[in-house]
């Protein structure tokens, strides 16, 4: 409300508690969110755009790709409650597993780490019928109870405007930069323009802009054709006074293979370019990663599937799983966790999440063999037996890999 003989400029001139401008101050703040106990996170970077249609989750998701392939851990927050494409384009499905400490993100092919909205409901297309502050509230909760583990980079992909999820991340999460993405249209430059200024306000820190559908590659030459007009995207960055990361062309293939959960195969140098250009902006990460070895410090993860107290028969119908350290030959520490839901994604992006290396199963269905290969996990199956037994024989080296396909009576024998 407005106070009694004041005008909109002197109610304006003071920014209440909560870090909007107005006549009441928030005596408690906006919140403060930390990542889980179980998480180190070294940088964590919004996505951001002034409106819906630029591109913004595409690029997101092309960011996560090309820094994936540089070596780096990543992860993808997808902050677009009510709108949330990610989990499709990148080709994670299934519920997420919820254990005792927290949830566990999906991972995709190559190890890209997402948290989504999409990953908890029980059909993709269900809507989210929220109010703002319930949805900015799951925001902070996929950010702070996660178990993100060991993330080089995590990218939250926010949803178009200055409204309350870009509002909660700024004030509430700790970030280390904002990219910012636009298109060559004019309409578009000017509302980005809105972007930057919420973050000044909040003082929150832009890492660059970034055009995207700048120009199309022609097929038949190598010229390029700008569909919407003249690059603007540099004058608009000194305008702003950010910095200018780079143009990314219109590519149909992009939208391809993100319909068809393939985004990771999209290789492109104009990504490339920009993406060393984003690195070069975080100076407390290597360009270069090295990929870390499981053996490397004599240590490695093995799981066991079980069910009844021995080795499960059937992979994705176990009851638990038993994850043991093994470092110079010898089990270091245990873990027994409750079995995720039963699909042939939940078990294999729980693995990945834990630095599973090898898994021991009696029969396994298709889809799960897969997804754990994809993963590079070694798969030991058409085991029996007590789970101390088959642990022994595989640190002896005595446990030969083996796969043991099983149906299960569903079909396809996914999660089997």
């Amino acid at each position: 409300m407005r106070k009694k003989n004041s005008s909109p400029k002197e109610e304006s001139a003071e920014p209440t508690g909560c870090g909007v401008r107005g006549d009441t101050a928030c005596p408690a703040g906006p919140p403060r969110y930390s990542p889980h106990p179980d998480t180190s996170i070294r940088n964590t970077v919004a996505v951001m755009s002034g409106k819906g249609g630029v591109g913004k989750s595409a690029v997101t998701m092309l960011l996560a790709v090309a820094l994936r392939r540089r070596g780096f851990e990543v992860g993808i927050l997808d902050a677009d409650i009510t709108g949330p494409s990610v989990p499709r384009g990148l080709g994670v499905s299934g519920r997420i597993f919820i254990g005792e400490a927290g949830p566990v993100p999906g991972v995709s092919s190559t190890g890209i780490k997402v948290m989504s909205m999409n990953l908890i409901l029980d059909a993709e297309d269900d809507a989210v019928i929220w109010r703002g502050p319930l949805i900015s509230s799951a925001v902070g909760q996929f950010y702070q109870e996660c178990e993100w583990g060991d993330l080089d980079y995590l990218l939250i992909d926010l949803p178009p405007g200055t409204a309350d999820v870009p509002l909660t991340v700024m004030q509430s999460i700790p970030l280390n930069g904002i990219i910012l993405v636009t298109t060559p249209q004019e309409l578009a430059g000017m509302i980005v323009g809105k972007a930057v200024s919420m973050a000044a306000q909040l003082e929150a820190p832009i890492t660059g802009l970034i055009e995207n559908m700048s120009y199309v590659n022609c097929p038949s030459c190598a010229e390029r054709v700008e569909p919407f007009g003249p690059s603007h995207g540099r004058e608009a960055a000194a305008h702003m006074r950010t910095a200018f990361l780079g143009s990314l062309p219109l590519d149909r293939a992009i939208s391809e293979l993100a319909d068809r959960g393939k985004l990771e195969e999209y290789e492109s140098s104009e990504v490339d370019a920009v993406i060393d250009e984003v690195i070069g902006r975080f100076a407390d990460v290597k360009e270069t990663k090295e990929e870390d070895s499981v053996t490397d410090d004599g240590k490695k993860r093995i799981a066991i599937v079980m069910a009844g107290g021995k080795v499960s028969a059937h992979f994705g119908q176990c009851e638990e799983v038993m994850i043991a350290e093994i470092e110079e030959g010898r089990v270091k520490s245990r873990e027994v966790l409750p079995a995720p839901p039963h699909d042939c994604a939940a078990l294999p992006n729980l693995f990945v999440q834990k630095g599973v290396g090898s898994v021991v199963a009696g029969g396994m269905g298709a889809g799960a063999i897969n997804n754990l290969e994809r993963a590079g996990i070694r798969v030991y199956a058409g085991v029996q037996g007590a789970p101390e037994d088959a642990l022994e024989s595989l640190i002896a080296g005595t446990l030969a890999p083996g796969v043991a396909i099983c149906g299960g009576g569903h079909g396809d024998g996914c999660a089997h």
